[in-house]
């Protein structure tokens, strides 16, 4: 290992704390403003419906048991493709199957509706913040806001 790179792996701690940068400037007004936005965030209705949606599933003994099967199943299967272990065809029938059970849920389907709606409103703030960081002007998307 290079005498450089060995010397930076082995920092101790208090050198680590003396080689920070410290966070001064205006970094309070920047987590006042992450944490203004977290709060707006809680409160807009794609949260509310995420977290409505979520309870629902968690209430729903047919979901939860569909999933808790599916994502079972799933990992063993993973676990077979790391480990090199042959993946049978009634493995993948099994998974399909069980993947079918869960799609066809209707708690499920409002929870992943909730999810992508949510998951979307996010994409779409990372995208603000990059491009205000960046400078690049944000592309207007043509269809309706929300």
């Amino acid at each position: 290992m290079d005498d450089s790179i060995e010397q930076t792996v082995n920092l101790s701690t208090e050198q680590k704390a003396k080689s920070t940068i410290p966070l001064g400037g205006n970094f309070d007004e920047i987590l006042s403003l992450a944490r203004q936005l977290g709060e707006a965030i809680s409160r807009h209705p794609r949260y509310a419906k995420l977290r409505e949606a979520d309870e629902r599933v968690r209430g729903d003994k047919s979901a939860t048991d569909a999933l808790d099967a599916y994502n079972k199943a799933a990992e063993e299967l993973s676990r077979k493709e790391r480990s090199g272990r042959p993946i049978e065809v009634e493995d993948k029938r099994r998974l399909r199957g069980l993947q079918e059970t869960v799609a066809a849920n209707e708690t499920v389907k409002a929870f992943m509706v909730s999810q992508a709606d949510y998951a979307e409103m996010m994409r779409k703030m990372n995208d603000a913040i990059y491009h205000a960081i960046s400078g690049e002007e944000e592309q207007q998307p043509a269809g309706p806001q929300g």
